[in-house]
């Protein structure tokens, strides 16, 4: 049976080009799950952003010394030709044009209409220094949960969210300590008034969720669910559609999901029959799992996520990969040195799926070439006058090939790691034996063209070019 999938990934914060983090995380796992699905024969959307209105946008361009929205436009084009570069093919990348804005205004405007907004005063620390209220980049602390530095909104280490008011011993983001608490009436969405729908959807799709997922859910659902900020003080974002709110804007992070629904709005629709796999790191599980799902219960006509697939961080030689410190190598860079598919292979092999992953170059470019690039040039030598295999059924252990790849990726069992061990496997076992069973080779190589395409999309063209049947190997994007 035909299904339908709607994907999503985090919408890219422009203040920086793509790191190598980030193309570890969502990115590159939601396109190889969507080019696995079409392969498949299903249909997919795979949506992502630009996520322009982060304060984060704001700091780098006071570092900078540029307008916020110049460098968010010229980061914005960066990221999508690094996507491009990737091979990574998004259906499509929301940015905040003029319908845009419209569209998400309306859909704020519509919840407070309906009753699903309410008001509340909300105290914030203020910066005379800076003459801004303290929220998100603009303030950093220390998680009140955890004790981990944060700034506002997030604590990037348990995922629980925090007002800026709750961080302790917080500053503003030029060092300067707080003196001074201001009480704003902001607009929020009373999460708790979601509980019942928000467990009973847990346990119905349980299966689909990733298990860091569902144990952040459960600790939150074991005491009242805070408020959602909807809006904040703040000048930088989409304008509060609703009268009494002046000097207001909406939290990028509520902006967020109609910012996602504009771009494929029949497939978010309820009744569309799609099934929305998000995958996201971890640290924003916080708004996916319980924000955007509140959110889409109190609009009432939005498909609800079936799977939620996170990434814990990848760092980079023992520390954070860090745009706002120049901590990072770009993922263009890499891509430039070693090509599209030795960057997905060897950032799948290592991928950070359930802990954190440690990433250098010397060990990414030693994987590549002993796993990868050593095999195949094995492989090419050893079939170079090669004949059309004598054995017309491919040998049964093949099987366990497609079994394990079909497993990695389906939605439940997901894992780019299993997806591309399984294929190192092959590949080193095909190597091993291609001298003395060269029909166990170019069967093997047909099978990597076929089970291998969503990972090593141009590999797998030029296996089926070479050794393939004559027919296509993946079904276009």
């Amino acid at each position: 049976m035909t299904r339908d999938f709607l994907v999503t990934a985090t919408p890219p914060t422009p203040n920086g080009d793509l790191h190598v983090g980030h193309l570890a995380g969502p990115y590159l796992a939601a396109d190889v799950f969507s080019r696995a699905q079409q392969a498949l024969g299903h249909r997919v959307r795979y949506v992502t952003g630009i996520d322009h209105h982060q304060t984060y946008v704001v700091t780098m361009a006071q570092t900078q010394h540029r307008d916020p929205a110049e460098l968010a436009a010229g980061y914005g084009r960066d990221i999508r030709e690094t996507l491009k570069s990737a091979r990574i093919d998004v259906d499509a990348v929301s940015v905040p044009d003029d319908a845009y804005q419209a569209y998400v205004q309306e859909f704020f405007a519509r919840l407070h209409r309906t009753g699903r907004l309410s008001r509340r005063t909300w105290t914030f620390p203020y910066s005379r220094h800076t003459g801004r209220y303290l929220l998100e980049a603009f303030t950093t602390g220390y998680c009140p949960e955890c004790l981990a530095p944060a700034s506002g909104a997030i604590c990037e280490i348990c995922g629980h969210p925090n007002d800026a008011g709750s961080l302790l011993l917080c500053t503003d983001d030029q060092g300067n300590a707080v003196t001074e608490r201001r009480a704003v009436d902001i607009l929020v969405l009373p999460l708790e008034h979601y509980r019942d729908q928000i467990t009973a959807h847990y346990q119905r799709h349980r299966t689909g969720m990733r298990p860091h997922v569902l144990r952040f859910v459960e600790e939150m659902l074991s005491r009242p669910l805070p408020d959602f900020p909807v809006s904040y003080p703040a000048d930088w974002g989409i304008p509060v559609p609703v009268d009494g709110f002046p000097g207001q804007v909406l939290n990028t992070w509520a902006e967020m999901l109609p910012g996602l629904t504009h771009s494929a709005t029949d497939a978010w629709a309820a009744d569309s029959r799609h099934e929305l796999v998000q995958f996201l790191g971890y640290d924003n599980t916080y708004f996916f799992s319980l924000a955007h799902l509140g959110l889409a219960f109190a609009h009432g006509n939005l498909t609800t996520p079936t799977a939620i697939i996170t990434n814990e961080f990848l760092h980079l030689d023992g520390s954070k990969f860090s745009t706002t410190r120049g901590h990072l190598i770009r993922a263009r860079d890499l891509l430039a040195r070693h090509g599209a598919d030795a960057v997905r292979f060897g950032l799948a092999l290592d991928n950070p799926e359930h802990q954190r992953a440690d990433f250098t170059e010397a060990a990414f470019t030693h994987t590549v070439q002993t796993r990868l690039h050593a095999p195949l040039t094995a492989l090419r030598a050893a079939l170079a006058d090669h004949e059309p295999p004598t054995r017309t059924t491919p040998p049964a252990l093949l099987d366990r090939y497609h079994e394990r790849m079909l497993r990695a990726y389906t939605p439940e069992t997901f894992s780019l790691r299993e997806a591309a061990e399984a294929t190192a496997q092959l590949l080193s076992l095909l190597a091993d034996r291609a001298a003395d069973d060269p029909d166990l080779a170019l069967h093997g190589l047909r099978a990597l063209s076929e089970r291998a395409a969503p990972l090593l999309p141009d590999l797998a063209a030029e296996l089926h070019n070479h050794y393939g049947r004559d027919r296509t190997v993946t079904k276009a994007r």
